[in-house]
């Protein structure tokens, strides 16, 4: 009988309702949750699988500051080079990005020509070492360091 109501409702909702009360029904679940309701609501598959990575202990959570903006929370997995880190970074940008509606296009080539990630006054400049290397581990935050400028010498 359960089964022939919910055939009937379903029946008569359009797609859009669908949709709707899908999320609204996911958001609910979310803010419920304990362990869940520090998700965001409109949270996408991927990161679900970097959350489930982390709580497996396969990945790490890694705080990078800015210096006016707000913190970025960034899940890489625990081998991940200083690369896969800034790729990481640049991710999770675009989805706060696409979260606030901002349409800005960020130059990242332009970013990380102009500023270094630092942890403890380190700076992580080997795009090929693993961050295991300059000591970042779970939890840690990274900032934003504008790099110098190299003089040149005249001769």
């Amino acid at each position: 009988m359960e089964e022939t109501e919910s055939e009937d409702v379903t029946s008569t909702l359009s797609h859009d309702d669908l949709l709707e009360v899908t999320k609204s029904t996911v958001c609910t679940l979310l803010s419920c949750d304990p362990l869940l309701a520090d998700l965001p609501t409109d949270i996408i598959l991927e990161e679900i699988l970097a959350q489930i990575a982390v709580e497996h202990g396969q990945s790490i959570t890694i705080y990078v500051s800015r210096e006016d903006e707000p913190t970025l929370k960034v899940i890489v997995p625990q081998n991940a080079s200083v690369r896969d880190l800034k790729k990481a970074v640049a991710r999770h940008f675009e989805i706060y990005q696409q979260r606030t509606g901002s349409k800005v296009k960020i130059s990242w080539k332009y970013i990380w020509k102009t500023y270094n990630l630092c942890f403890d006054s380190l700076v992580l400049d080997n795009d090929n070492s693993t961050i295991e290397d300059y000591g970042v581990t779970n939890k840690v935050t990274l900032t934003f360091k504008k790099r110098r400028k190299k003089t040149k010498k005249f001769s």
